[in-house]
């Protein structure tokens, strides 16, 4: 049912028209790919709860700590990067979303899945309790007997008072403190967290005067957009909307993804030429993007060029994450390797495109080039398929956890800025146009947020895949062990 589920919520995104004409297959493929994970950690936990303490720790850590992990390989391994992951189904939770600065998706995986078992702590207890409240109960006394004499039977002395012993000392922990509270408890420290970020970061803490807090002039952002019902074969045409854009006093200037097919070496130098002059005549940035078919017998790339303010070719890139069944089939993936620069406005700058968004694997060399603006050409397959919105809200993560800004152009979908607690400065719907401007404060696209994330990654997720391993180990001693390892386990579960 879930895989269904999955197929009637996702099967237009994958509608790509003649050129994927299986795309409702492949939506329940994916639905059912993503059922069998969860499938995994429920088969994980009922084992825990069969050979486990029905009152330690394990009934409600397992679950989640599985789950986490799962998850973590997938979004590592799997050729959709964080497509289908279940911790964007809290995407309109911004305070929770922002644990991904701290701990990644792993986290909200981890926050979102332990709710199951303690809901499920909660019922089994309720059910017991009521059992034991309607069972008849007797008290019974009892007579402490001298092993001697049981032995000796020439005697039947009977010790009037047991033989006195130091008491075990144990820790008992109070009521109120269960895995209800302790879970409530860590949800609040979560959105505790995420509302002093949000709070935080457009306006300060202490109040500043809106003079203070924004010293710096507004900048112009400008956007060139192929799109489904106006599309412009002329690279020329896009060339010229970008010095139109230039004149009116943009300084960064982006592309949507593939505007354009380069089939000879005369186009794509005239190409490279004019964009050229346009950046030192206006100085200005200009990302443009194109399909560069000029070795059709060999390869076909998807690529990007940003060229700076002086008309340097400052970054050069080809797309390393391709669309699978769309773009994997004829388009030849780039090095997985994120370009940088260091420009005179803005910071340090990096562009990737699109579906290279959902990689962590890619986005995450951010920090360590310490980047403070991304530049996103995108594309979301035309004005009909949903995946557009969406889209652009998962690609926000990106910003949580790294701590930049985005600036993003997307052909059919949803172009703006966002920025580096993934919120919208300024964004709209990018439909039936081919240019839009964007204009925000510069001090805050230059401004780069150190997290957590940015140092560690996701090694939360890992440390949940490291306890899978653990896991495994000790059902196996549970189930093969001798009875003094199995009696160990269940007291330390």
């Amino acid at each position: 049912m879930n895989s269904i589920g999955f197929m009637l919520a996702y099967m237009n995104t994958m509608n790509y028209g003649d050129d994927l004409r299986g795309y409702k297959g492949i939506a329940f493929g994916v639905g059912l790919i993503v059922s069998l994970i969860m499938l995994i950690p429920y088969v994980f936990d009922r084992i825990a709860q069969s050979k486990f303490s029905s009152d330690g720790w394990a009934r409600i850590l397992i679950f989640p700590c599985v789950w986490t992990g799962i998850w973590t390989i997938f979004l590592f391994s799997w050729p959709l990067g964080d497509w289908g992951n279940y911790a964007f189904t809290l995407l309109n939770y911004e305070e929770i979303m922002q644990l991904a600065s701290f701990a990644g998706l792993g986290g909200i995986n981890f926050i979102l899945s332990w709710s199951g078992p303690i809901g499920s702590d909660i019922i089994y207890y309720h059910v017991t309790k009521n059992q034991n409240s309607s069972m008849p109960t007797t008290s019974t006394g009892s007579v402490v007997v001298d092993e001697i004499s049981i032995e000796n039977n020439s005697t039947d002395t009977v010790l009037r008072h047991p033989p006195t012993r130091t008491p075990k000392r144990s820790l008992t922990l109070p009521t109120f403190i269960n895995s209800l509270s302790i879970y409530i408890f860590v949800l609040f420290l979560v959105i505790t967290y995420g509302s002093i970020r949000l709070n935080t970061s457009f306006i300060p803490f202490y109040q500043k005067s809106i003079k203070e807090t924004f010293p710096q002039e507004l900048v112009n952002f400008g956007c060139v957009l192929g799109n489904s019902d106006n599309q412009i074969d002329d690279y020329m045409s896009y060339v010229n909307l970008t010095q139109n854009l230039a004149i009116s006093g943009n300084k960064i200037i982006l592309w949507s993804e593939a505007m354009t097919g380069i089939i000879n070496e005369t186009d794509l130098n005239l190409l490279y030429e004019s964009i050229r002059n346009i950046s030192i005549s206006y100085n200005v940035y200009i990302g443009f993007t194109y399909v560069d078919v000029t070795n059709l017998n060999t390869t076909i790339y998807n690529k990007q060029v940003v060229i700076n303010n002086k008309g340097d070719v400052v970054i050069d890139y080809k797309k390393s994450n391709l669309v699978p069944f769309v773009e994997a089939n004829f388009i030849t993936k780039g090095n997985n390797k994120l370009q940088t620069f260091q420009s005179e406005d803005f910071g340090i700058i990096g562009s990737a495109i699109c579906f290279d968004f959902d990689f962590p694997k890619l986005i995450g060399q951010a920090p360590s080039k310490k980047v403070n603006l991304m530049l996103d050409s995108s594309n979301t397959w035309g004005k009909y398929r949903p995946v557009g919105p969406l889209h652009a809200r998962m690609n926000s993560i990106r910003s949580i956890e790294n701590g930049f800004t985005i600036f993003r152009c997307n052909s059919d979908g949803v172009s703006g800025i966002w920025n580096q607690y993934g919120q919208p400065l300024h964004s709209i719907p990018t439909v039936n146009t081919n240019t839009t401007t964007f204009q925000v404060p510069i001090n805050v696209v230059k401004n780069r947020v150190k997290t957590v994330y940015s140092v560690f990654g996701e090694t939360f997720g890992w440390i949940c895949v490291g306890g899978i391993g653990i896991y495994l180990i000790v059902i196996v001693v549970a189930i093969k062990g001798s009875d003094q390892w199995k009696a160990r386990i269940i007291h330390w579960t």
